[in-house]
């Protein structure tokens, strides 16, 4: 056996071995850690009720709490403020009763007024529920809104939670 021989290699044999050598080190060795930014974690809100006057404090503007209005109901959506935050395709949702818009698909059809969506067609009532749904699973429910004139709930200091429909 003639050892020299067994070690003769041309060049094309050292780039294949060369690049099988950087193929298995970034597979196997080098592993890129993938950093997603940080979402800053808001502690869960006390259950309250809300006018639209109030409500209109948490549009991820003035506050960094996202809330919206749906059926009556007031959800936290800042978890999702990419959709319902400033600039968000929903952004001018946020901090107002959206029922009338999300039942119509016709997001100019937000209302700085205070409307009884009961009042609304049984086809535009029916596919604001389904909203209301939707978002009732992904979101925790903060309590209601309410008329200027009527009276808050009194909710002993309960927290914000998830309120399946």
């Amino acid at each position: 056996m003639n050892i020299p021989s067994v070690f003769e290699i041309g060049w094309s044999d050292l780039l294949v071995i060369i690049f099988i050598v950087v193929i298995l080190y970034r597979f196997f060795i080098k592993k890129t850690e993938i950093r997603l930014p940080e979402v800053k974690q808001l502690a869960p809100m006390r259950k309250r009720d809300f006018t639209l006057r109030q409500l209109r404090e948490f549009n991820g503007n003035d506050n960094e709490r996202i809330l919206l209005a749906i059926c009556g109901r007031v959800f936290d959506v800042t978890r999702g403020k990419d959709f319902y935050g400033p600039g968000g395709p929903y952004g001018i949702l946020a901090g107002r009763d959206a029922t009338r818009a999300l039942a119509t698909m016709q997001l100019e059809h937000v209302s700085d007024d205070y409307e009884d969506w009961n009042q609304l067609p049984q086809a535009e009532k029916s596919e604001a529920m389904e909203w209301c749904q939707r978002l009732s699973l992904k979101y925790p429910q903060v309590g209601r809104l309410i008329a200027d004139s009527d009276t808050p709930l009194d909710y002993n200091d309960e927290l914000a939670s998830l309120d399946p429909f």
